[in-house]
């Protein structure tokens, strides 16, 4: 008796696995083997794309290269480059847009604020410390950025961060800092400022209403873990 097979290898070229089970089933490497598109051998195209995320640093840090650099990667031409450009230009003016209308919404939670922020703060190569003003309806009012530093750390002071606040009479206040590593995991030195900042707004009456550390693609809550109070 005949026994039918019922193991199927997946397509090896990336435009006919995106047919057959949609873009989200595709690798990193896989989407950017479409984009450069260039050849039929499905396996010579994201053996491109992989070399490209290695030396580029990842697909987080496609945007941080010009066009010069992308084209001069081997496997890479400039009309490849301007492509790829293009695609993580659309990415992120789509999260832009996004965070745009976060603004005209009230944060609820600690997620609201990393989606609504992620975006500028992911994938940096320094640290950079945001402080977000809000109205009594949890609705951003201004917006400014306090520090920036090195790769491991910058300097922030509470009078940098008021001042701003309480000319511009915010009810109360987030703070969001990025680390260029991608771990999110606070430092001493973060525990140390957000209750000092925590301590500063119950004084001036601008209240903190979270401090986020953002990573590459997942964030840290200090309102999260407790350490500062409802």
């Amino acid at each position: 008796m005949h026994t039918p097979n019922t193991t199927h290898s997946p397509p090896e070229h990336p435009c006919e696995k995106l047919t057959r089970f949609g873009a989200e089933h595709l690798s990193d490497a896989e989407l950017l083997a479409l984009l450069l598109g260039r050849g039929t051998g499905g396996k010579k195209l994201v053996s491109t794309a992989q070399r490209l995320l290695q030396q580029s640093g990842g697909l987080h840090r496609l945007r941080f290269h010009g066009q010069g650099s992308l084209s001069g990667m081997r496997g890479v031409g400039e009309a490849q480059a301007n492509r790829l450009l293009a695609a993580v230009e659309i990415g992120r003016r789509v999260q832009l847009t996004q965070h745009n209308r976060a603004q005209d919404n009230r944060f609820t939670c600690s997620d609201d604020i990393f989606q609504a922020y992620r975006t500028r703060l992911s994938g940096l190569a320094q640290e950079v410390f945001l402080v977000v003003g809000l109205n009594i309806r949890h609705q951003v009012q201004c917006e400014h950025i306090v520090a920036r530093g090195t790769v491991s750390e910058c300097h922030v002071s509470p009078r940098e961060i008021f001042r701003p606040l309480i000319m511009a009479a915010c009810a109360k206040m987030a703070a969001l800092h990025n680390h260029p590593s991608g771990d999110p995991t606070p430092s001493i030195q973060d525990i140390a400022l957000t209750r000092r900042i925590a301590e500063v707004g119950d004084l001036v009456g601008i209240p903190l209403l979270d401090h986020i550390v953002v990573g590459i693609s997942s964030y840290t809550s200090f309102r999260d873990l407790g350490f500062i109070g409802a």
